[in-house]
């Protein structure tokens, strides 16, 4: 097992001082807080995520990459964290020297614990997104709603991941973030 993830890692280094500037790595934060009336009751819903991000440019337009982080929402009295991947490809059709707009297009799987129970969400879709370059080396980057279909099992659902199918503009799917280019 040390021989793999010592070859690995040689791997890993060999690819990225061979082909520089086509790596990426960063992250974004997410935070949504919502009040909803239902039957004269408020209902407050909120939504905080931290999720890293790594990322291999193939062509100028072309990127793959992959999202891990943490995503935690409480709805009333349920809560739920759950760990996430979503792994991505990337297109962007746009570019300029201050602004690039692209489209990525991905799945998403999370997995946790709420009330006692296994919680799985998922996710399949679109997300459009701007990236404002502030020199050759870091990008801010902003992600703004969602066209696909997103849900969970009965935990997940009951501890506040919505079902969706088609476009969600709201503010919980609006993400701000950086990328540093190496």
């Amino acid at each position: 097992m040390k021989k793999f993830l010592l070859f690995a890692l040689v791997a890993i280094m060999a690819i990225s001082a061979s082909a520089q500037s086509t790596w990426y790595a960063g992250g974004q934060v997410t935070f949504g807080r919502t009040t909803t009336e239902l039957s004269g009751v408020s209902l407050k819903s909120t939504q905080i995520a931290v999720l890293p991000e790594l990322g291999y440019n193939l062509t100028d337009n072309v990127a793959v990459g992959a999202i891990f982080g943490v995503d935690y929402r409480k709805t009333g009295d349920s809560k739920l964290t759950t760990f996430d991947i979503k792994p991505y490809l990337r297109y962007t059709y746009f570019k300029s020297e201050l602004v690039n707009l692209f489209m990525d297009g991905g799945v998403g799987f999370g997995i946790g614990r709420a009330n006692g129970h296994t919680a799985v969400a998922y996710s399949i879709g679109l997300r459009p997104g701007v990236a404002l370059n502030l020199s050759e080396r870091f990008s801010l980057v902003a992600h703004v709603g969602f066209l696909g279909y997103e849900s969970g099992n009965r935990p997940a659902k009951h501890n506040g991941v919505p079902e969706n199918w088609g476009l969600n503009l709201d503010s919980n799917n609006l993400m701000f973030g950086f990328y540093y280019n190496f």
